[in-house]
């Protein structure tokens, strides 16, 4: 439960995720809680903003914060995993905000099951890598790894939505849907074209569909964004049904046919392990 850190304001995630109480005798302090929270915000938005953790120096600078505040709101934030501390001693968004935002019904156990697996096909490929979350129709982004290469990607951002018919985890997510889900949600959507190349009819989409669910991994070629190529693999529960997806994303100049026939069985192979691992 946070409480001390918002001078009093009390938070109990058993009840319902992001309802504060406050009693009677700490309306009084209304004003310092205002400040403590906003602060808090302020942290947790610019947590959101940025592809990467950031370090307590780092955040002070950008928020204009003295760096113990920083830290103090930091600690308590990881308390209740609304943030969490990296192995170096940096700090991202946790995955309670993920909860709050989508009202997830999946345990958020995928995310750190997924992790290992992300930063090996991170250092398989040198490319960018995304972890994607699935619950009622949308999916999100829940967490990233860089490429170190030169030129990178900048564009998804952590809380995001993305489009299911026209990304590479969108589309693996949809590849392994029931058929009666499947069916329903082609009949209720609306391809728009987001580049010239989407493809937006969607006879031509259930066949690719069918495809990748064979093939065991979903493919888009600057569907979603001009000169991007990605491969995405479905995450799935006991069930077989989609829970998540994991995705490798490159630019067209140095992602070759070559290379997604290699790395499109790895990304298949990653996201049956984690889907056998989770609870």
């Amino acid at each position: 439960m946070i409480f001390a850190a918002f001078g009093g304001l009390r938070y109990n995630s058993a009840i319902r995720p992001g309802v504060i109480f406050l009693k009677r005798s700490e309306m009084a302090e209304t004003g310092k809680n205002h400040e403590a929270i906003k602060k808090a915000v302020l942290l947790l938005s610019e947590l959101t903003r940025k592809s990467g953790p950031s370090g307590v120096t780092e955040l002070a600078r950008a928020l204009d914060m003295p760096k113990a505040t920083v830290h103090r709101i930091l600690g308590i934030l990881c308390e209740d995993n609304v943030v969490v501390k990296t192995a170096d001693g940096r700090y991202k968004v946790g995955p309670t905000v993920l909860l709050w935002s989508g009202g997830y019904r999946y345990s958020t156990a995928v995310i750190e099951l997924a992790a290992p697996w992300l930063r090996r096909l991170r250092d398989a490929t040198n490319e960018t890598v995304h972890l994607c979350v699935y619950n009622n129709g949308a999916a999100q982004y829940a967490d990233r790894l860089d490429s170190t290469q030169n030129v990178t990607l900048r564009w998804s951002r952590l809380g995001s939505e993305l489009p299911l018919y026209c990304t590479s985890a969108g589309r693996a997510i949809l590849s392994q849907l029931p058929q009666e889900e499947l069916d329903a949600y082609l009949d209720s959507a609306e391809l728009s074209p987001r580049t010239a190349r989407t493809v937006t009819s969607k006879e031509d989409l259930k066949k690719m569909l069918a495809r990748f669910r064979a093939q065991g991994y979903a493919e888009e070629i600057e569907e979603n964004e001009d000169n991007i190529r990605c491969l995405g693999g479905a995450i799935t529960d006991r069930e077989g049904y989609p829970v998540a997806a994991i995705s490798l994303t490159a630019p067209t100049f140095r992602f070759t046919d070559e290379d997604a026939a290699k790395y499109g069985p790895m990304i298949a192979e990653f996201a049956r392990e984690i889907s056998r691992q989770l609870p």
